[in-house]
This record gives structure tokens, C-alpha cells and sequence, in this order.
């Protein structure tokens, strides 16, 4: 009697171990299929030099008129040497509400983008040479010049 009972615990243990094998390898196979697609290799990120180019087309092509295929994307455009003069130079100055993008031009300043802090919102009046940031708490003003032609920012934070 104890010979079938042990042959019957040692299948019962095989049959398990059978079991998770195959569960492991059917899980293993699922994760596989997730990262790489269920048909092939799936979409591969772009390089660097792929996103500009898609970018540059984005921002070339005009908008899609309804039931006209979305734009192919084309090679980046050339930025016009009178876009941007050779004399400008451009930084960022960086505030606790905030970070200014800002380029001096000839004898003026000209300011590029203000992007807000998480909590701060972008003042909508934006003053020749000065940027508002407000958060529930503070207010934090970014005022700019140009010296020796490059963008300088002095920080005033009201609390």
C-alpha cells in the first residue's frame, strides 16, 4: 500500500513541477509578445535626429484640411540666416517661478519662451522686458536687459 501511495505523490509532484514550467514559459512568452509586438519588432524609438526632423516638418507643413491625408514628414527646413542675426546671443534665465529663454538683438531684447514651475502659471501679460510668474503662494517676476550683449535676469520673489 504505500508503494502506490508513493507513486502517486511523486507524479502529483512532477505533474506540479510540469505545471509551473509551463505556466513560467507561457508568462515569459506574453512579456515577449508585450515588449515587442504580437506580429514583429514592433515601433522603435527615434533617434535624436528623427524628431528633429519630424519638428521641422510638423512646424513647415500647414494644417491638415478634412479628408486630406496628414503630411509626410519631409527633411528639416533650413533656418534663414535673417531669422536669427549672427549677433544674437541667447540664454536662459532660471527663477523659482519659472525659466525665461531670452536673446539680446542689436540694442533690444527679445524674449523667446517663459515656461512655469510645477505650481506657478504664466502671468499673461508679458511686458517688453519682464515676465510674471504667480503660484497659489507667491509671486516671483523675472525682470531682463541686455549687458555686453547678453540677456541678464534679476529675480524679485513676493511672498
Amino acid at each position: 500500500m504505500t508503494t502506490p501511495r508513493r507513486t502517486r505523490t511523486a507524479l502529483v509532484a512532477l505533474a506540479w513541477a510540469a505545471l509551473v514550467v509551463v505556466a513560467t514559459l507561457v508568462g515569459m512568452s506574453a512579456v515577449g509578445a508585450i515588449g515587442s509586438g504580437i506580429l514583429g519588432d514592433g515601433q522603435q524609438p527615434l533617434t535624436p535626429a528623427q524628431v528633429d526632423q519630424a519638428l521641422a516638418a510638423a512646424r513647415a507643413a500647414p494644417g491638415p484640411t478634412s479628408g486630406s491625408p496628414p503630411p509626410a514628414p519631409l527633411a528639416p527646413a533650413p533656418v534663414p540666416a535673417s531669422s536669427v542675426p549672427a549677433t544674437a546671443a541667447t540664454d536662459v534665465v532660471a527663477s523659482p517661478g519659472g525659466t525665461v529663454v531670452a536673446r539680446c538683438v542689436g540694442d533690444g531684447l527679445e524674449i523667446v519662451s517663459a515656461s512655469p514651475a510645477q505650481g506657478f502659471r504664466l502671468h499673461d501679460e508679458r511686458e517688453g522686458s519682464r515676465v510674471r510668474f504667480e503660484s497659489e503662494e507667491s509671486k516671483v517676476e523675472v525682470r531682463l536687459s541686455c549687458q555686453g550683449g547678453r540677456p541678464v535676469g534679476a529675480v524679485e520673489v513676493d511672498h
